[in-house]
């Protein structure tokens, strides 16, 4: 029975249970600000509470988070300094279909979430355990709009990830079959991601056309693509950030 997994590469960590160190919150502005061009509106903003701490959130869901009534999408300026991984989730976004954001600890960060009415009110942070944070909410009526380009082929790379991984995973973990029914399945997957890359029409195209490359040759070694996912990292931050995550359809475990 298949089941869906998150693609889980160098860039996207699995949720931690932490301590949560020294959260404080200041005063959000009292008054929206209205953007306009000429007599149109377009779009209607206002900052949220500033949000900060010492370490990782915990538990899940993480801290509260309040919600400006009538907003449809947040930008927050995370900061954080060290060099260390961050990982950033507004509410819970493996059930909206959001992606968890995440990147390196060296200032500030802007990341922007959509904002629905299943939406929860809680920010989960991960960082190490000494470092400080701080995020900056800015909300705005206006819809965050997915790049229907990054999504349709986000889903298709999807698709082939699942195939490499389930490829290397039935062969060295399970023993599910032998090497010859690993390479019959890795060129199926090669000459999906050959497609793929001929038709990218995103700034994916030339991460699909280096992994294509490295599939081709130092990579197509059983279980190499479980070991180094730097080539896949590129792919999935721009999935991420465009809030279509790589989801990975496992065909082996429970």
């Amino acid at each position: 029975m298949p089941h869906p997994r998150p693609a889980l590469g160098a860039s996207v960590f699995a949720i931690l249970v932490l301590v949560l160190s020294g959260c404080t919150a200041a005063q959000p502005e009292a008054d929206p600000t209205p953007t306009a061009t000429g007599e149109t509106m377009v779009s209607v903003s206002v900052d949220g509470p500033e949000i900060s701490g010492t370490g990782p959130t915990e538990p899940f869901p993480g801290v509260d988070f309040p919600l400006r009534e009538g907003m449809r999408s947040v930008t927050i300026d995370f900061t954080c300094d060290g060099g260390g991984p961050f990982r950033v989730e507004l509410g819970d976004p493996m059930t909206l279909g959001q992606a968890t954001l995440n990147g390196t600890c060296d200032g500030t960060t802007e990341l922007v979430w959509p904002i629905t009415e299943e939406t929860g009110p809680t920010l989960n942070v991960w960082v190490t355990n000494d470092v400080a944070w701080t995020a900056t909410p800015h909300f705005s009526t206006a819809e965050f709009v997915r790049d229907e380009a990054i999504t349709s082929e986000c889903d298709a790379f999807s698709d082939i990830y699942s195939a490499f991984s389930n490829a290397d995973i039935g062969l060295t973990e399970y023993q599910a079959f032998d090497e010859a029914e690993w390479t019959r399945r890795v060129d199926a997957a090669t000459v999906d991601l050959e497609t793929l890359t001929g038709a990218s029409e995103t700034t994916m195209s030339d991460p699909f056309s280096a992994l294509l490359s490295w599939v081709r040759g130092d990579g197509r070694t059983p279980g190499s693509l479980l070991k180094d996912t730097s080539l896949i990292d590129p792919i999935s931050d721009t999935c991420n950030t465009n809030h279509s995550p790589l989801i990975l359809i496992g065909e082996f475990g429970g």
